[in-house]
Formats: structure tokens, C-alpha cells, sequence
């Protein structure tokens, strides 16, 4: 299993020990995630594999110029690494979940492809959302789909959507997502930490901050809601910034809400994450593009009404009406009612909440979810 860039650590951690479960011996090659928790107590092996000259050089300092251009450097290196490792190992199949330089994989695919048969785990079927920073990392992302023996997909959607994009339908397998759950801390956090306001309802925004998540259009709902509900409610922005803040603070500040967003504007270590949730009154996920989100498989296990527009990758998951609210893309009107009806109906959020919480019980566990990952592996095999 490889996810080079650490796009992923809950869901590659999630899936592998599943799959150990199942009597998958496996190893994750992977680069170094310091806000990993479960480095002690993982049942397959995770061996930090890429970019360990770039992450020792910008340690502390991802921002940095040049930072870029090092880790590309060193990813091609790495991979002619990889591939004599694999080599050596001879594995029965390579699983890729991320490839964070598809024209540069490519040469190194069609290597592989001799070893062992490859799956791919296609968790954007736009990629990178077309947000990427690189035009470089953009190039041939959709044509080395042909390299694989198999694509994941976790909706009916990306699959049709690949098929539309010219993949037989034949190659690939529709798995679902699972629940990604965090450990329980054992000490109170320290450093950061979330403060509860009492008497204040909340609504969550929780993920990393790129443009497709539209945070612009929730600050705007947000100050479109009727006084008497917005003077009782704050704004919580919880996320690791892939974009320039600046902007969507100088947009609180414009439409006279600044006091009461609160912005915590880092990557949430995972023992926070369950205070993180507990403190909600609901959720956000005002998103105009997305196959499967991961916050999503967070935050249903904390039983929060749940706002999210209606574009497939929630509408296969959630119910309007049942589990909160969907509203169109970018409408921030739309989102402001939505989020006025569940703020000011405490029966309506209790009912929301305790479906959301059925839904949850509902999605297919890890182990499950392995053993459809097995079934495809023996199928390429």
C-alpha cells in the first residue's frame, strides 16, 4: 500500500488494519505524519518511506519557497527506490492510494505493472479538485488511470463519472468509506485545545481549507442569519489553510461577524478531534465539489445535524430532511435558512441528530470494507 505524500493517514490507517483483520499481510509506505497516533499500535508495518530529506529540511517550515520543487526532486528519487523495494519483496498486488506526480509515476507504473498487479484508489475523479499549486502535479492524472489493473471508487457517482471520463465500467469496483474514528484521549490536550462557550450554540467547519470547500459562501450565510439566531451562535473555522486566509478573514471583518468567528487555523491533532465535535451544534460542509469526504466520515459518529450541499458525494450518504439539510452549491441564501431552521428547533436538531446517529451505526465497518479491498485484490491476482 503506498500513499507517499501522507494525503490520507486516518483512511490508509483505517483500511490497513482492516485488512489485517482479514489476513492481509501488508506493509504502508507512507512519508512522516507527526500527528499520527497510532504508530505504536498498528497491526500492519508502516515504514515512512518518501521525502525524508525534504520533511528534515523544511522541518517547521512547510511554507517555505523552494519546499516544492526539493520534495519533487526527491519524489522522483524515492520512487526508483520504491520500485526496487517492491521488487524485492514481490508482492501479490501494490495498492496506490494517492499519486502525487502522476506524469512522473507513470514511468515507474508500467515497472510495476511487472511485479504485481496495481489498484488504485480514485478518491477524486476530479483531481485534485483543480485546485492544485502545480500544473506539474496535474499532468496525465487522468490517463494513467490505464496503468491499473483496478480502480476504487467509494460512490456509484465517481464511478459513472470515470466511465464517462472512457473507463470500462468492468474496471472498477465501488467500495464504500468508512468511519474514520479517533483515539479517546488518555491525558487532556495540551496546546490548543477547544473552549466551549456556554449558552452559545455552534456551527463546525472541520478540514483542511482549499477553495472548493467554500468558506467564503458559510461566512456569508453565516451573517445572513436573522439577528436574533446569529447573536446567539459563533463560527467555528477548524482547519489546516491551503489557501490565503487573509482574504476570508477580511470578508468576516466586511460583513460584521468578525467577533463571532472563531479560527483555528491549523491541522487539528486527532486527540482533539472528538472535543472538537462534542462542542458542535452542527456541522458545515458548504462544498462545491467532492467524491467522498473524510470529514464527513468524522463527524458522523458525533451525532450532529449535518449542512452540506446537495452534490453527490453527500447526497449518496445523507437524506435531506433526515440528517440535516442540503442546499445547492454556492447559495448562500439558501445555506443561511438551512441553518436558521436547525439552530432555532431544538426538537428538529434532536431528531436530526439522533438519525445522524443511525447513519452512522449504518455505514459498513473497516472490516467490511476490507474484505471487499481482498475480494478485488484476488480478482487482479
Amino acid at each position: 500500500m503506498l500513499d507517499p505524500s501522507a494525503f490520507t493517514p486516518p483512511y490508509d490507517h483505517h483500511l490497513c488494519t482492516g485488512l489485517a483483520a482479514v489476513g492481509c499481510d501488508l506493509t504502508l509506505l507512507t512519508t512522516d505524519a507527526d500527528y499520527f497516533l497510532w504508530d505504536d499500535k498498528t497491526a500492519y508495518d508502516r515504514v515512512e518511506y518518501f521525502y525524508g530529506h525534504t520533511n528534515g529540511l523544511y522541518a517547521g517550515h512547510d511554507s517555505l519557497p523552494g519546499r516544492t520543487a526539493v520534495k519533487g526532486v526527491e519524489h522522483v528519487l524515492d520512487m526508483a527506490r520504491v520500485l526496487r523495494e517492491i521488487r524485492s519483496r514481490d508482492p501479490d498486488v501494490v495498492h496506490f492510494q494517492w499519486l502525487p506526480l502522476p506524469v512522473v509515476d507513470r514511468v515507474y507504473l508500467r515497472a510495476l505493472a511487472r511485479v504485481a498487479p496495481l489498484v488504485f484508489t480514485v478518491h477524486d475523479t476530479t483531481p485534485f479538485h483543480g485546485a492544485s499549486t502545480s500544473r506539474l502535479q496535474l499532468l496525465g492524472a487522468r490517463s494513467v488511470y490505464d496503468a491499473f489493473d483496478r480502480l476504487i471508487v467509494h460512490t456509484r457517482t465517481s464511478r459513472d463519472e470515470l466511465v464517462r471520463q472512457g473507463v470500462l465500467a468492468s474496471d472498477v469496483s465501488v467500495i464504500p468509506h468508512g468511519i474514520l474514528e479517533y483515539p479517546e484521549p488518555t491525558a487532556p490536550a495540551s496546546g490548543g485545545g477547544v473552549e466551549e462557550e456556554d449558552g452559545v450554540d455552534e456551527v463546525l467547519f472541520f478540514g483542511t481549507i482549499k477553495p472548493y470547500k467554500n468558506v467564503d459562501t458559510l461566512l456569508e450565510a453565516f451573517a445572513s442569519l436573522p439577528p436574533e439566531t446569529r447573536e446567539g451562535t459563533v463560527l467555528r473555522i477548524a482547519g489546516n489553510p491551503k489557501v490565503d486566509v487573509a482574504p476570508l478573514k477580511g470578508l468576516a471583518d466586511s460583513l460584521g461577524i468578525a467577533s463571532a468567528v472563531r479560527w483555528d487555523l491549523r491541522f487539528v491533532p486527532d486527540v482533539e478531534v472528538p472535543e472538537l465535535f462534542a462542542g458542535a451544534d452542527l456541522v458545515a460542509f458548504p462544498y462545491d465539489d467532492i467524491d467522498q469526504s473524510g470529514a464527513l466520515l468524522t463527524a458522523l459518529q458525533y451525532e450532529k445535524p449535518v449542512l452540506a450541499t446537495d452534490i453527490s458525494g453527500f447526497a449518496e450518504v445523507l437524506t435531506d430532511g433526515e440528517h440535516g439539510f442540503l442546499v445547492p452549491p454556492n447559495d448562500a441564501d439558501a445555506l443561511a435558512g438551512a441553518m436558521d431552521r436547525i439552530l432555532s428547533d431544538p426538537d428538529l436538531s434532536a431528531r436530526m441528530s439522533e438519525r445522524v446517529g443511525d447513519l452512522a451505526e449504518s455505514i459498513p465497518t473497516w472490516t467490511a470494507i476490507a474484505a471487499q479491498t481482498r475480494e478485488v485484490y484476488r480478482t487482479v491476482a
